[in-house]
């Protein structure tokens, strides 16, 4: 069982990898942030934030360190801060990483966290971008989807010189799933939705019906 000294020590020792726009140049009143207006975080906002998800995610000690991680003011003095760590695991080729939330009311109090949610991601040997994954499907039902949504995209656009290569995110809706392509640096540009047939196997691309998505009227 991992002990809270340990906690502490995992906590000290996971690498803090922060963006250069998040570390403030110098001092800046609390009074001076509105709504909206980035907040900066420094590495002990963020060691107190990692602390509190090891508390509860000891497997956030095989992570090497913090991904993403950037604050933005709320209402009156109220800060919110999203941190996304490394993938700390892999299942069936997909791999894990903790996310978190967290919020304080005053610059000079501690932040407090909702529970970290499981992101998950799949590396595809045809381009550098992660493809990030929601739901619940593996490697397999993943490549499918690619492949029909690929097919798709290819066939509805006549100039092949402005198909999407990049795979950006799969994710649930309603009774399918929408993949959404884009360019390499994972900016989302078109989105195709693919159902599955009765009875169809998800891992077989033709057991896959797909069409560009086309958003319903409100």
């Amino acid at each position: 069982m991992t002990t809270f000294s340990e906690i502490i020590t995992l906590a000290l020792v996971i690498p803090v990898l922060l963006n250069a726009q998040l570390v403030a140049a110098e001092e800046t009143s609390s009074a001076d942030y509105l709504l909206g207006d980035s907040v900066p975080l420094d590495e002990n906002d963020l060691q107190k934030i990692t602390l509190q998800v090891l508390e509860k995610n000891p497997l956030l000690s095989s992570s090497p360190g913090i991904k993403f991680a950037s604050a933005q003011r709320s209402v009156r003095s109220t800060d919110i801060a999203d941190v996304i760590y490394y993938p700390h695991a892999e299942s069936v080729g997909i791999k894990q990483a903790f996310q978190v939330q967290c919020w304080r009311q005053e610059p000079s109090q501690s932040w407090t966290c909702s529970p970290a949610e499981i992101r998950r991601y799949l590396q595809l040997e045809s381009q550098d971008f992660e493809v990030r994954v929601k739901g619940k499907i593996g490697s397999e039902e993943v490549l499918a989807l690619i492949q029909v949504t690929r097919d798709t995209l290819q066939a509805s656009v006549t100039d092949s010189s402005v198909v999407p290569q990049t795979v950006i995110m799969i994710f649930p809706y309603k009774d399918s799933y929408i993949v959404t392509w884009g360019r390499s640096e994972g900016y989302q540009e078109l989105m195709v939705q693919a159902r599955l047939t009765d009875g169809g196997n998800p891992a077989n691309p033709e057991d896959w019906q797909a069409g560009i998505y086309e958003p319903e009227d409100s």
